[in-house]
């Protein structure tokens, strides 16, 4: 972790093959969503089977969820305390608890450090833009004859600016789009990659969509008179009114033509944030068989992230006397007996189009239709531990632990619908050349400002403050907390097999989860475009015994030792019942130069909080209606089951550990490990559920509700279930090796994860996903190769570090042919990084890093219009799998005393 230097210890830890797509500030993941309380969050995600099937514990004890959806922020965890970090990488639940289906990951803290430490540093990129500071420091110190320990710690980081996406040459708004030349029986693709998508119903300073024709046209029959205002769009502050070239246009999307390239470019390849952790320990050992202990722990983190703007896709109604229309438009609308307008704006024209510089949040914060969020997030935890000896080597251990989190989150620049839908219609009140909201000239006192969207900058900052929310206005408070009550014994039995004694250990466990969201009564009236927060409350609690053995079965025999590890827990949720867990392993040191392992188990993860008990979040976008084949506005829902029963695992490992005689300090470890949930809680997308009812799969069209305008398309419901199966296998290589070398020694390491097969199961139906990153595979996957090797030469004070990061091929789409896409492929990457350390005194030590040194550009991960907005919202790059930043440095100073 020292060598490293990371910002954080979760970007040291996902820097492991095995780990998945994991949310971080410093990638960007989760920061266009303002709805889950995610933002900032440092999370970790092993063999890519989702975050909530990682077990975290600090110190071997559980920690209370970071939000609602069960997720477990690294970032509040004192970094100048941890000794070290154990991954397991196999099924852990018998052993470890629930939650366990593929891994832990411990945070093992110095609880006998005595002294001080402190370091401070700060990181960039190689254009200057993304300054992050680091400050932490320890201190600890024994008293009565070192029977009682005090410790402390603080950690502070700060990332204050934020990269978007226009700020990086590699973003070039590439995405794929239908190819106009494909046909079934020709050789072209269906899809091809396109740079400079746009939007093709919506522009800064509006669009005119509809009507397309002056008459009613039967079904099937063509328009003898075509609107000739359609698809004409206004443009600067003056709504000058000019032709707009749609170029290619693919549902939502276009490529070249006039179509703007705004809205990918803010997206967040960072995320705003600072953290603050703090902790203090204290330990007395009153006699051998009692010590006692309490830590307590506190943490905050603050962050600020923008959503994707609120745009208007052809559907803002804009009448023939609406006071901003321009006169020559009004004329040509009463010579062609039109009363009104549709038009697409991307509520945007505050926010220059044709901005190039770097944008802030500061800026989205006071502009229309660009939803900023910002969260708060405190940690609370407390921890009362005794234990000791009981003679022999038996032992007892029993800790209380209490933890709560809050998270508060905000939002601004985030649309009242029914005030935007006055405030466009606007009018002159009648005798004057006052613009007024038409709803005011019957409801005088309604407050109504008008607005005006044709035109560049022509909104005005009253009519965008009454529009959006008011400062706390819009507000979400998510209110955590668990208890844990927890005692165990452990020793050996004094009798086994010739080989040795049996040691075991065993105990009990009772856990609370409780879990609470508070929000404003506009959110709970789903008023606001985003943030429509739900309010819920959920609870339940958890009963667990557990029994270990460590058997020895042979010694210095036909191998020199074979022990049998076996665990089983019997757990009770008061939720969905009991459910037990196993694990059986074998471990033979064969001779000298050769050890085997393997393992079975069963292991669990139960529903969390907001799978459970969600009562539904609102979002409002837009969606194409299946039976008119229109785009309309519609709600996507998103609710809790409180039906779903826990997910189960199967988890088969085998490894080898390769030690030679003849080459001293060398170690080679090859695990294979195969793992099948089943039963896998799983909530299919908006998207996905309209495109599986496009496709005829009926119990998705049920999803579906039509209350809209004439019928039209007006909500899609989501819900997860226990409707899915995931499998996964692969193999995980860890390769060290150190030669002595002149005065110091040479230290190679290579770790590495390949990964055969990820795919899932729903309704009989087999999605692959090893290697398949692209948006449009209906199971986000992870490429299969991943290796990282170092060699460091220390010598004294000095260490100095060189290392590669391999990322292997992958594709777009698992199934995908040349006659699907133009280029499925997505080729491999390697990074190469520098560390370097030394030592001025004693006391002091100066280190650096470079990250990305040659400055690799990501590689393209394009997806299509049948995604939906997505495919135009989001830049065509994985920032939790590539660099997305370019290359980084790192300075900073250690002291110690």
């Amino acid at each position: 972790m020292q060598r490293d230097a990371k910002v954080s210890i979760g970007d040291t830890i996902r820097e492991l093959p095995a780990v998945g797509a994991s949310a971080s500030p410093n990638n960007g993941s989760g920061a266009g969503n303002i709805v889950a309380g995610i933002t900032g969050l440092d999370t970790v995600n092993l063999r890519q089977l989702g975050v909530t099937r990682t077990l975290v514990l600090f110190d071997g004890q559980r920690v209370v969820q970071s939000n609602v959806t069960g997720q477990i922020d690294l970032g509040t965890i004192p970094t100048a305390l941890v000794e070290r970090i154990d991954v397991v990488t196999a099924g852990a639940s018998a052993a470890w608890g629930s939650d366990a289906v593929s891994g832990v990951v411990n945070l093992i803290l110095n609880k006998r450090f005595d002294g001080f430490r402190a370091s401070a540093e700060v990181g960039d990129s190689y254009k200057f833009d993304h300054t992050n500071y680091r400050l932490s420091a320890a201190a600890g110190t024994g008293f009565d004859d070192d029977r009682g320990r005090v410790i402390a710690a603080i950690n502070y980081m700060d990332s204050p600016e934020v990269v978007f996406a226009n700020q990086r040459s590699w973003n070039s708004y590439r995405q794929l789009i239908s190819n106009p030349a494909y046909t079934a029986t020709n050789d072209e693709p269906r899809y091809i990659h396109v740079d400079n998508i746009g939007l093709a119903q919506a522009t800064t300073g509006g669009l005119i969509t509809g009507p397309a024709c002056l008459v009613a046209v039967p079904a099937g029959g063509t328009c003898p008179s075509p609107n000739p205002l359609r698809y004409m769009q206004f443009i600067g502050p003056n709504a000058q009114l000019v032709p707009f070239d749609r170029g290619i246009v693919d549902g939502p999307i276009s490529a070249g033509g006039d179509a703007e390239q705004l809205h990918p470019s803010i997206d967040n390849l960072t995320v705003d944030y600072n953290t603050l952790s703090v902790f203090g320990y204290a330990s007395y050992e009153f006699a051998k068989w009692l010590k006692a202990s309490v830590q307590l722990n506190y943490g905050e983190t603050n962050s600020m992230n923008n959503s994707v703007p609120a745009i208007r896709q052809g559907n803002v109604t804009i009448q023939v006397d609406n006071a901003y229309l321009p006169d020559s438009v009004r004329q040509t609308m009463l010579a062609n007996g039109m009363t009104s307008l549709q038009i697409g704006t991307t509520n945007m024209n505050n926010v220059d189009p044709s901005a190039k510089g770097k944008y802030s949040h500061e800026q989205f914060r006071h502009a229309l239709g660009i939803p900023v969020a910002t969260t708060n997030r405190k940690l609370k935890r407390g921890v009362f531990t005794v234990g000791g000896d009981l003679g022999g080597d038996w032992s007892w251990n029993a800790y209380y632990q209490q933890g709560k989190v809050r998270v508060y989150q905000t939002t601004l620049s985030n649309t009242i619908n029914s005030k935007y839908n006055m405030a466009v219609d606007a009018v002159l009140r009648p005798g004057t050349t006052e613009v007024v909201c038409r709803s005011t000239l019957t409801d005088p006192t309604n407050g109504c400002v008008p607005l005006n969207i044709l035109g560049y900058g022509v909104a005005t900052p009253e009519a965008i403050a009454y529009v959006n929310v008011a400062p706390g206005e819009n507000y979400q408070i998510q209110d955590l907390e668990e208890t844990v009550l927890a005692a165990s014994i452990q020793g050996t039995l004094g009798f086994g097999l010739p080989a040795g004694d049996i040691a075991v250990a065993f105990g009990a466990e009772r856990r609370t989860e409780r879990g609470e969201i508070t929000s404003d009564a506009g959110a709970q009236a789903r008023i606001y475009s985003v943030a429509n927060f739900p309010t819920f409350f959920g609870k339940y609690n958890v009963k667990e015994a557990f029994l270990e053995l460590e058997i020895p079965l042979l010694r210095d025999s036909i191998v020199q030792s074979l022990s049998l590890n076996a665990a089983g827990r019997i757990t009770d949720y008061s939720t969905s019942g009991q459910v037990e867990t196993w694990k059986l392993g074998l471990t033979s040191q064969v001779n000298d130069d050769i050890r085997l392992r393997g393992t079975i188990s069963r292991d669990i993860r139960a529903p969390n909080l907001n799978e459970l008990f969600s009562s539904g979040l609102s979002t409002l976008g837009s969606a194409v209606d299946p039976n008119t084949n229109q785009n309309v506005q519609i709600f996507s829902f998103a609710s809790g089951n409180p039906n779903l029963t826990p997910e189960i695992a199967k988890t088969y490992s085998v490894g080898l550990v390769f030690s030679p005689r003849w080459l001293p300090r060398f170690n080679l470890s090859v695990d294979y490990y195969s793992i099948d949930l089943q039963d896998a809680i799983f909530q299919i997308s908006t998207a996905e559920v309209l495109r599986r009812c496009n496709e005829g799969q009926a119990s998705f069209c049920d999803q579906l509700e039509f209350n809209g305008p004439a019928g039209a398309l007006s909500q899609i419901n989501t819900l997860p279930r226990n409707m899915a199966s995931y499998k996964t296998d692969g193999v995980d290589i860890q390769l060290d090796y150190s030669i002595p070398m002149g005065d110091g020694t040479l230290a190679l390491r290579t770790v590495g994860n390949y990964v055969f097969n990820l795919s899932q199961e729903q309704q009989g139906v087999v999605y692959k996903a090893a290697g398949a990153i692209g948006g449009d595979n209906p199971v986000q996957g992870f490429p299969r190769a991943r290796f990282t090797a170092s060699a460091t030469y220390k010598q004294g004070g000095t260490s100095l570090t060189l290392q590669g990061r391999f990322i292997g091929a992958a594709k777009l789409v698992y199934d995908w042919t040349a006659k699907d896409v133009d280029k499925n492929k997505v080729p491999a990457i390697a990074y190469i990084d520098l560390r370097a350390s030394h030592d001025l005194t004693d006391q002091i030590q100066l280190f650096g890093t470079v990250d990305n040194l040659f400055n690799r550009e990501p590689p393209n991960v394009a997806v299509t219009p049948l995604r939906g907005q997505t495919a135009y919202y989001f830049t065509a790059v994985r920032g939790d799998i590539y660099d997305t930043i370019g290359r980084s440095y790192r300075v900073g100073v250690r002291f110690r005393l």
